[in-house]
């Protein structure tokens, strides 16, 4: 069975802050520009970081380089959903 045709929703992390306030802040962002993103504690998920990851926001694979775009400085504002 083929899976050319699969929608790879595997989450990637774009973004890691020191603290969980931060990663919402980020989170919030790319929420406003449509892009669905979670809050995830990377101490818990990889031990053996020994929480040097700290806390990670995480998008679809298929969004990620938007939402680099979004979260760097020149991310810009959202622009408006097409009718």
């Amino acid at each position: 069975m083929s899976d050319a045709g699969a929608d790879h929703r595997e989450p990637v992390i774009v973004a890691t802050f020191p603290d969980a306030g931060e990663a919402e802040i980020a989170q919030a962002k790319l929420r406003a520009f449509g892009i669905e993103a979670i809050v995830t504690d990377q101490a818990e998920m990889i031990p053996t970081l020994e929480a040097s990851g700290g806390v990670g926001v995480e998008v679809r694979a298929a969004d990620a380089d938007d939402a680099l775009a979004i979260l760097s400085e020149d991310g810009g504002e959202p622009e408006p959903e097409p009718a």
